[in-house]
């Protein structure tokens, strides 16, 4: 039914069928109407009721005119014809209808009481809520049963009326023939009241009680199949008319009985060969997009659809393809941009800052830069120092994601971090003074296995401070050629604080290190950190002094 590929299939060519994009919002807002719209949403269970009445009605108008000419009129006395019209024919109907309209009403209530309540606004509990749309979801099925309950028992209500109180006359053909009457009747009205009620309830309804979820993920509810509508529609349609007309055929005109039940016999087998390539075409068509969907919904974008068809099901499944084959370009480029930051921060960032979106929030910032990087390059291969560059990286990278901070930069051969950039976090301060203690350790194991090999160790410079700064996602939208909006962007912290963690790390050259802070950071840790107290400095590009301290470490 479906496969993984390799390769994207090439997209659908757009057509004059293709809505626009303001044609696509249209259709996708618009709410399916039903006749007298109008009325059917400020009263929708009077107009419920109305539909189930008149479907009925329907159906017992095609009961009474039928039993009239083929029962009453051709087999029964006058006794029997007193019985049926006098007693049988106005007692049944007193009974049967109001008896089922009745319960229906009552299964009803609950709904409408809900429904006037959340037009009101109050408070519905979630029990309760879950309970109507339960029933709501569930009503289709319920009102089968209803139907049944209302129409079969007349198959043996009527001729036991009439046989029992106007006499035996040409009993077995009257049974027989109230028998026909009521099973066809029953599954006619039944069949079309049940998708009546449905297309009404999915319509009108089910935007009520489904707004914030799925009808399809309601518990303890009678889902009927496709096939199964799809027999039902068969019957209602095809089956139970074509029996009607049969037997009015049959019992209507002698000698022709045997024509008659060929005819409809051929009749019956094309319609059910119709229906049952049909129901079986869509059933599968529909089989296979599920699963597919299923697919997609647990990130399996590689899932395709193969099966080509030439019509509006086919052009569906060419935009399924197409869909699948987005979702995974976006899940790639997803993913990539988890290469740059943690997926945790990725998703972080996309949550606080859409767009480009930028606030003044209290951070922390990080420098760090290996001293004399540029003349230990000077001679060397390439390869080599790219390869000792990315070790340095990456131990400074673990440092800085085990203590919760973002990668800002990696600046050639040094790096800057940012805490709390991404989320509040009221331990910045500590972590970014955790995150240098750590990357010295690591650095330390690496500057052994470099002392092994004969070469000199690295010595880096940490410069810490925190304050304000303009955070978010900074960058540039324009229109492109094609008339699509471009967006590049790229998240980031910019404003003073920015500037002065990077001269206080500048300041290791002179005042020596390799972590320095300022007294900003200092104020805002947790605990006593061991720190010398350097006194105040005027750093590069600044006139005002700030008050350095350097975090004493026992290798130093």
């Amino acid at each position: 039914m479906t496969s993984p590929s390799t390769a994207d299939p090439p997209p659908a060519d757009p057509s004059s069928t293709d809505p626009s994009t303001a044609e696509l919002a249209t259709i996708l807002r618009a709410r399916r109407r039903v006749p007298f719209d109008g009325f059917a949403r400020r009263r929708p269970f009077i107009y419920w009721f109305v539909v189930v009445v008149v479907s009925n009605l329907a159906g017992s108008v095609f009961n009474i005119v039928y039993n009239i000419e083929l029962i009453v009129n051709r087999l029964m006395d006058d006794r029997q014809q007193a019985v049926f019209n006098n007693l049988a024919l106005p007692l049944y109907n007193l009974i049967a209808y109001p008896v089922c309209l009745g319960v229906m009403i009552a299964l009803i209530f609950p709904l409408a009481r809900c429904r006037r309540r959340q037009q009101l606004g109050a408070a519905i509990p979630d029990a309760e809520l879950e309970f109507c749309r339960r029933r709501l979801v569930n009503f289709p099925f319920i009102q089968v049963i209803i139907n049944f309950l209302g129409w079969i028992p007349g198959a043996i209500c009527f001729p036991a009326l009439v046989c029992g109180l106007g006499g035996n006359h040409e009993a077995f053909e009257i049974w027989k023939r109230f028998g026909i009457s009521f099973v066809i009747s029953a599954v006619y009205a039944t069949a079309q009241t049940f998708f009546l009620m449905e297309w009404f309830l999915v319509a009108v309804l089910y935007p009520d009680f489904f707004r914030d979820s799925r009808p399809g993920q309601v518990q303890g509810v009678v889902r009927i199949p496709f096939g199964v509508r799809m027999t039902g529609l068969w019957l209602a349609v095809g089956v139970m008319p074509l029996a009607a007309v049969t037997a009015i055929a049959y019992y209507g005109q002698p000698g022709r009985e045997w024509p008659t039940v060929l005819v409809a016999g051929a009749g019956l087998l094309s319609g059910l060969l119709i229906f049952g390539v049909v129901r079986s075409d869509i059933g599968h068509w529909i089989a296979v997009h599920a699963a597919a969907t299923a697919a997609v919904a647990r990130e399996n974008f590689a899932v395709r659809v193969e099966e080509q068809r030439p019509d509006e099901w086919g052009r569906l499944t060419d935009h399924f393809n197409d869909m699948a084959a987005a979702l995974g370009r976006g899940q790639a480029l997803r993913e990539t941009f988890g290469q740059f930051v943690s997926p945790e921060v990725r998703d972080q960032i996309m949550e606080r800052y859409p767009g480009l979106q930028v606030a003044v929030q209290e951070i922390t910032v990080l420098f760090a830069d290996i001293r004399g990087f540029t003349r230990r390059s000077a001679g060397e291969a390439p390869e080599r120092i790219g390869a000792l560059l990315n070790r340095f990286l990456t131990l400074t990278a673990a440092a800085i994601e085990e203590q919760g901070g973002y990668i800002n930069k990696f600046l050639g051969d040094g790096v800057l971090a940012l805490f709390g950039a991404t989320h509040p976090d009221d331990r910045q301060a500590d972590r970014a003074l955790g995150c240098a203690v750590d990357l010295i350790a690591r650095l330390g194991g690496l500057n052994e296995e470099l002392t092994r090999a004969g070469q000199a160790p690295l010595v880096v410079g940490i410069g810490i401070h925190t304050g304000p700064a303009l955070v978010g996602c900074f960058g540039a939208a324009w229109t492109g050629r094609d008339g699509r909006e471009r967006i590049r962007r790229e998240f980031s912290a910019v404003g003073e604080t920015v500037n002065l963690g990077q001269r206080i790390e500048q300041m290791t050259k002179e005042l020596g290190g390799p972590i320095l802070l300022s007294e900003a950071t200092r104020t805002r840790l947790g605990g006593d950190a061991a720190l010398i107290d350097l006194g105040p400095h005027v750093l590069p590009g600044t006139t005002a002094a700030v008050r350095l301290f350097r975090k004493a470490l026992a290798e130093h």
